[in-house]
């Protein structure tokens, strides 16, 4: 059995059909660790390495509404995360 590496962060894209959603991991620094996004009701997921100690999360869609940024979490545990609303007004809460 081979070792579990690193941790993942669980996204659910509760928004309205056809909404596009996604999320960048970066570092303290602003580099990019990790992305990944889906179609409205199509759930994802992000594998931030062992070696990442702390990082952020960016949440967007193409939307009228700013990319929202959450962090820093510390690279301890797995993490889950929900989009709800729509390209108007949306927002993510911890699951």
């Amino acid at each position: 059995m081979s070792p579990i590496e690193g941790h993942t962060v669980w996204i659910h894209n509760k928004l309205e059909w056809g909404t596009w959603a996604g999320v960048d991991a970066i570092t303290e620094d602003g580099k990019k660790i990790t992305s990944n996004w889906s179609i409205s009701h199509k759930g994802f997921h992000l594998t931030i390495p062992d070696d990442i100690s702390s990082y952020y999360l960016h949440f967007g869609l193409i939307s009228f509404e700013e990319v929202k940024t959450r962090g820093p979490f510390t690279n301890d545990q797995d993490a889950c995360w929900h989009f709800h609303g729509n390209v108007f007004k949306w927002k993510v809460y911890t699951c």
